[in-house]
């Protein structure tokens, strides 16, 4: 066996030894985990194990809590009412514990399930009972595979994109369509942890463009992939978004939008690629990056990753970018001149208000923090020195201490909405349309561990109405408005994937 064979050969069993033991970790973390091992030593006695009540404890679960159930008045009662104030253990007690054990509670009221029985959730319809709407949620589609991205189509088709597949559509009836020929080669999973995908080359977001009915561009963006063309011996991918049209099934056309050097393509797998697009008024294109590489990078204009990238609709840089630097004067390598946007840790939700043009996007913290934010030009969004979560072993985020990240809070862009528990949200849109015209205006975000879709009436950049509008449906990818006025919602279930739909009653 020649040098290089062996030491491609030894590179693998070493990583797939890491991955083994990894996977171990990952799996078994909860045994660990700080606000769970606290609360079986000193709650359970009282509380119960399962938080429904022990002897003559207070049931958690499902009583009402007269000081509240948010995580700050929870936090407060641990710390505060006398039945804990007498113990020894509450003094002791790390305040970032309370918390976190907070947070544990909150998330249970909430019926919060594992990641793993969340991929095992089995969907069935059911009539809501909403603040301004009454309305069933039906199963529309049953899909393949795993969902991505819906893009609902001006005649009631609806393109949908797998992650492990790529490009299909969805007709009026509900009925797949066979795969889009042609469209860029989507590979398989690499293995599963605790139900989630762990992979390169991955589809991930498809989007229409703005005149899509006179222009027919269809863009889409998967996770590029490379291996022993970078000089590796694991893979390695990272977000490439491309634009083509669709004739008779087949992929036409195709033009590359957005792509960056090789370099900066890493082997932390596509679950943190983001690659969400959304197009504002002008036709100008946004692109998520998630945290796909060391936070250090987060805050370096010359990498792509942890940012929102803007160009135009056909891929030209636009030199009013906050970052854009001439040919001459940057590193060919560099992606400063498409940073719109930076210091973002995983944005799984981008979206364009269908008046203003603005663009809005939901981004997973840490343990707590997810957010809803308005992203906003050359804006700071302060990961990882600033969250409202903590790490997932119940301690403070220090990261971007460690990093030697300073800059006050003032300078960074703070979230319109702040979601700690974090249900893990995912994308939104804003609801435009008759069927359901008390909405018309409001937000509806997807959530993957709550399996709920949040409705936020935000007026001037501030939150003045929140309600949980369906829960127990399944992870949500995706959430779109159809031409004919209806929410359609993209769920994944095991390794299968349906197209929810919300019908007014």
């Amino acid at each position: 066996m020649s040098k290089s064979k062996t030491i491609i050969l030894t590179l693998t069993i070493l990583f797939v030894v890491i991955s083994g033991v990894g996977i171990w970790f990952y799996s078994t973390k909860d045994q660990r985990e700080f606000s769970k091992v606290a609360y079986v030593e000193y709650c359970a006695s009282c509380h119960g194990d399962g938080m429904s009540g022990a002897r003559d404890g207070l049931d958690l679960f499902s009583t009402a809590l007269i000081y509240g159930d948010d995580t700050e008045s929870l936090i407060n009662s641990i710390q505060t009412l006398p039945v804990h104030g007498d113990i020894a253990w509450v003094d002791d007690f790390p305040e970032t514990g309370i918390k976190a054990l907070a947070l544990s509670i909150s998330e249970r009221r909430q019926q919060y399930p594992s990641i793993s029985d969340s991929y095992q959730f089995s969907f069935s319809p059911k009539t809501i009972e909403s603040t301004y709407h009454r309305f069933k949620v039906e199963r529309f589609s049953e899909l393949k595979h795993r969902p991505y991205s819906i893009a609902p189509m001006p005649d009631g088709r609806n393109l949908v994109s797998e992650k492990l597949r790529g490009l299909s559509v969805v007709d009026t009836a509900g009925n797949q369509s066979k795969l889009i020929e042609g469209t860029p080669e989507i590979f398989d999973k690499f293995f599963s942890a605790d139900g989630a995908y762990v992979g390169w080359r991955h589809a991930l977001e498809v989007a229409l463009h703005p005149d899509y009915a006179n222009n027919g561009w269809i863009y889409f963006s998967f996770a590029d992939r490379c291996q022993l063309s970078c000089g590796s011996a694991i893979p390695q991918s990272m977000v490439k978004v491309v634009r083509g049209r669709i004739v008779e099934n087949k992929w036409k056309d195709e033009e590359t939008i957005w792509s960056v050097d090789k370099e900066h393509y890493t082997v932390v797998p596509d679950a943190l690629a983001g690659g969400r697009l959304a197009f504002d008024k002008d036709n100008f294109l946004y692109v998520t990056v998630g945290g796909k590489s060391f936070y250090k990078n987060l805050h370096d204009m010359d990498t792509p990753y942890g940012k929102v990238h803007r160009v135009k609709d056909n891929g030209v840089v636009p030199n009013d970018n906050p970052f854009w630097l001439s040919e001459n004067e940057r590193d060919p390598s560099s992606t400063r001149n498409t940073v719109y946007s930076y210091g973002h840790r995983a944005l799984q939700g981008l979206t364009e208000h269908p008046i203003s043009g603005k663009i809005w996007s939901t981004e997973m913290g840490p343990r707590g923090g997810d957010e809803v934010n308005r992203i906003v030009k050359n804006g700071n969004f302060g990961w990882p020195l600033y969250t409202n979560g903590l790490d997932y072993d119940s301690t403070e985020i220090e990261i971007g201490a460690d990093l030697g990240l300073d800059f006050p809070i003032e300078e960074t862009v703070l979230p319109v909405v702040d979601f700690t528990p974090a249900p893990a949200l995912s994308n939104l849109s804003f609801y435009h349309g008759e069927k359901f015209s008390d909405w018309h205006g409001d937000m509806l975000i997807g959530s993957l561990k709550a399996m709920s879709i949040y409705r936020l009436r935000i007026t001037d950049g501030v939150l003045v109405e929140k309600e949980t509008i369906a829960t127990q449906i399944g992870r949500i990818r995706d959430i779109e408005i159809g031409a004919d006025g209806l929410v359609y919602v993209a769920i994944e279930h095991g390794d299968n994937g349906s197209i929810l739909r919300l019908v007014p009653i």
